[in-house]
């Protein structure tokens, strides 16, 4: 095991969250266990419907998770509401590039059709991911075909957490290694009660597949044979602890 393969060593990959609307609506076999959801209710919350919120400036500095609890690319919003929380997020210069800044934003959806209408007339985003969820096979293809259409200039990453099913993610006989769809997959179990099977092999598919390719991977939380959740990498099996990133932390050089 190398030291480039534990470059995060925690479970939670970001810094910061930033949610201007809180709230969602469930589209897949993923969300049946939904965290935010659970979250929201031991908060006292009636439902999960989308609201807005008073997050309206978002953390200039760490990774930031935008939309952790919501999904910024969903139906209940106009595709120029999203165009507005980028436009919140990136300073922009005359000539409509970001200004830079020391955030790296995270954008995740199951809406991969809405993502790609949002992204298709953008500017580059340098410091941002835009990825999608896939919890299984039939949900990886489905969203995988939308995801083909956003343009390559945006990074790409994928969560296949809750994985709940085996996933073929064809990085070698659909894309040659030095155009891999994705920066950076991130894998894991589903958490919490109620929690259903995901076998070890899975997890270990998903990060052979990776590492063939090239492409960053991150074990985010496993289930042990012996059925016990673990999400703290000693307790992983060696071949696992590997928690990749795609950005570089402070004081260092992304390669």
């Amino acid at each position: 095991m190398t030291n480039n393969l534990i470059q995060w060593p925690r479970a939670k990959y970001w810094d910061k969250a930033w949610n201007p609307i809180i709230g969602c609506k469930p589209c897949s076999t993923a969300c049946e266990n939904c965290y935010a959801a659970a979250m929201m209710r031991r908060f006292g919350a009636a439902d999960f419907s989308p609201r807005t919120t008073t997050r309206v400036n978002p953390p200039r500095s760490g990774v930031v998770f935008c939309g952790n609890m919501t999904d910024l690319f969903g139906e209940w919003l106009e595709p120029f509401d999203s165009m507005e929380f980028f436009s919140r997020l990136f300073h922009f210069t005359r000539d409509g590039s970001p200004r830079p800044n020391e955030a790296t934003y995270l954008f995740l959806t199951k809406r991969v059709s809405r993502m790609a209408d949002a992204l298709c007339n953008y500017t580059d985003v340098p410091n941002a991911l835009f990825g999608f969820t896939a919890e299984n096979q039939e949900w990886y293809d489905r969203r995988f075909a939308e995801f083909r259409k956003i343009p390559t200039k945006f990074r790409g990453w994928l969560s296949a957490e809750p994985l709940l099913g085996p996933i073929d993610l064809g990085l070698n006989h659909v894309y040659p290694p030095e155009a891999a769809p994705f920066q950076w997959v991130v894998v894991g179990c589903e958490s919490g009660s109620g929690r259903r099977p995901c076998p070890l092999e899975w997890v270990e598919s998903v990060v052979e597949q990776c590492l063939d390719a090239g492409v960053r991977v991150f074990v985010k939380q496993i289930c042990l044979p012996d059925g016990r959740f673990v999400n703290t990498l000693l307790d992983f099996p060696k071949h696992l602890r590997i928690r990749q990133v795609p950005w570089a932390k402070k004081g260092e050089t992304k390669k």
